[in-house]
């Protein structure tokens, strides 16, 4: 075999466990797996079958690791698959979401994902993934920025304080000894952090001791789920435990993201040989708890919403309950669509699904089964705790003109949207919005430790520094930024605010120790 191939086995050699050669031995191709999988069921195409793919690494599999194999392959008795072979199979693997649907339609339980997830990591050891240009720019931009999608920290943290600072909110920045680190996936800091302020504003309300961390924004979702690379994985694990120990923080925290979930809870010790250093907590249990304490108070929405329920969150880590116990909270008329739960069908946007650009239009064909589930329901909104699931159903909600939203109002929504409107009606009626505005941990502080550790702070620190010109310019650029500006016009003045900043910084070396207008007023009172 040639050295790609090479490469591709020894990947299968390194991580193949016992469990995975069970699931390569005792298949019976009865192919019932299919009758699960969306991606087959939406098309009747053989390629998109999971055995197609699960036969293939079999074949792989009996050809170069086992004796067996080895002697019948060199007599030209069996197969003997090249890297032509690995190519032409290689887009099968991210025509998949990796989301376990199809073993609760085996026989025996045997577990496809693991498979795939296999196969993904051999692509990307071989080299063969990097032919791909998505999955070749998320390994780059995470060798080089740290971050899939390429942001640099300062991008992440100007363009979160120009939301944050427009609505007069502050974010806890690198403060030793707060209870909890809070990292945002790259996901949701990418695509929806005008959105995102509202997580921001729960942990202030729920009187939450949080901080983020100016030294890492991304959890390592797209490492671990979609090109499947575990040195890179690992560093960013590594990175997440190493800035808690700095901070003295007792405890990490998930957002609502459904590959970050599974792989906190469970793929971490296998990534890491150990686990994982720190306990972990989902955000929507932080909510659901200062819920049902009375720290949060809630006025109920009576919207007509129905769940989605992520596939890694749910089927992969056992959260369902805890969505539902958070709906139910919040809402009055939660409707549950058909099936749900660990049968629910993928969103098909999850571990690549939607990342990928050349997946759409097949990705969107088969999303007629999740189509029909929120149809079927009649709810006018369907929420998820998963950003990728929420901006694939975004999209098959527009595909297929799903809901009964005024135009540019989405019908797919954050589940801390549906939270985050029922405390913040609770709020306004009982004259409390303040609590929405400053966190715990930034209340009753001096100037210099907000200079230093409030989001207001950071930016002043990035617009008084060679980084700002290329930064200010991808803000007037930038897609999110302009989304927010069409819905908050006035915004556009706070921008201009971050110019002038830099401005006075390059032309007279004037140093500002705060924005202008961006100081907050921070009550010494705590939230009981």
């Amino acid at each position: 075999m040639d050295a790609t191939m090479e490469r591709f086995v020894a990947s299968l050699e390194a991580h193949m466990t016992a469990e995975d050669v069970v699931n390569l031995e005792a298949c019976m191709d009865c192919k019932r797996c299919g009758d699960a999988c969306a991606w087959y069921l939406g098309t009747g195409e053989e390629k998109l079958h999971p055995t197609y793919k699960t036969n293939f690494v079999r074949d792989i599999y009996r050809r170069y690791m086992t004796l067996e194999g080895k002697i019948a392959g060199s007599l030209g008795l069996i197969p003997t698959p090249t890297t032509d072979d690995l190519r032409e199979h290689m887009a099968s693997f991210w025509h998949c979401t990796a989301c376990g649907r199809c073993t609760l339609s085996c026989p025996a339980g045997l577990s496809t994902r693991s498979l795939v997830r296999m196969a993904r990591s051999a692509y990307t050891d071989s080299g063969l993934s990097q032919e791909n240009a998505t999955l070749n720019s998320i390994i780059k931009n995470l060798e080089t920025v740290n971050h899939s999608f390429g942001l640099t920290i300062p991008h992440v943290l100007v363009r979160y304080s120009l939301f944050l600072c427009h609505q007069d909110i502050e974010l806890p920045v690198d403060i030793q000894g707060a209870e909890t680190l809070f990292v945002c996936p790259s996901a949701a800091n990418t695509r929806i952090p005008d959105y995102a302020t509202q997580v921001m504003e729960l942990l202030n309300a729920a009187n939450v001791d949080y901080t983020v961390s100016s030294q890492i924004a991304e959890t390592g979702t797209e490492a671990d789920h979609i090109v499947v690379h575990h040195e890179l994985a690992r560093k960013i694990l590594e990175d997440w435990e190493n800035e808690a120990e700095r901070l003295g923080v007792k405890q990490v925290m998930v957002a609502e993201c459904g590959c970050d979930t599974r792989s906190l809870f469970f793929e971490a010790q296998e990534i890491l040989g150990r686990p994982f250093k720190f306990p972990v907590v989902l955000f929507d249990a932080v909510l659901l708890e200062a819920i049902e304490k009375g720290v949060l108070p809630i006025d109920k929405t009576d919207k007509s919403i129905t769940l989605h329920d992520p596939c890694h969150s749910t089927r992969l880590a056992g959260q369902g309950d805890l969505m539902r116990e958070l709906l139910h909270a919040c809402t009055t008329n939660f409707i549950e669509m058909t099936p749900n739960r660990e049968y629910n069908y993928c969103c098909n946007g999850g571990a690549g699904g939607l990342r990928l650009p050349e997946n759409a239009p097949v990705r969107r064909q088969v999303s007629v089964f999740k189509a029909n589930q929120i149809k079927n329901t009649e709810a006018d909104y369907v929420t998820t705790p998963c950003v990728v699931c929420m901006l694939t159903l975004d999209d098959v909600c527009k595909t297929y003109n799903l809901g009964k939203q005024a135009e540019g109002e989405r019908t797919a929504i954050m589940m801390f949207e549906v939270v985050y409107e029922a405390v913040r009606h609770a709020l306004e009626r009982t004259g409390q919005l303040d609590r929405l505005r400053t966190p715990k941990q930034l209340r009753g502080r001096n100037e210099e430790f907000l200079r230093s550790h409030s989001s207001s702070g950071k930016v002043v620190q990035f617009l008084q520094s060679s980084v700002a010109p290329q930064i200010l310019t991808w803000l007037d650029n930038d897609e999110v930024v302009k989304r927010y500006f069409k819905a908050h016009p006035d915004a556009v003045a706070k921008l201009e605010e971050f110019k002038a900043v830099h401005a006075r910084w390059a032309e007279r070396g004037d140093k500002i120790e705060l924005c202008p207008n961006i100081q907050r007023r921070v009550p010494d009172a705590v939230v009981a």
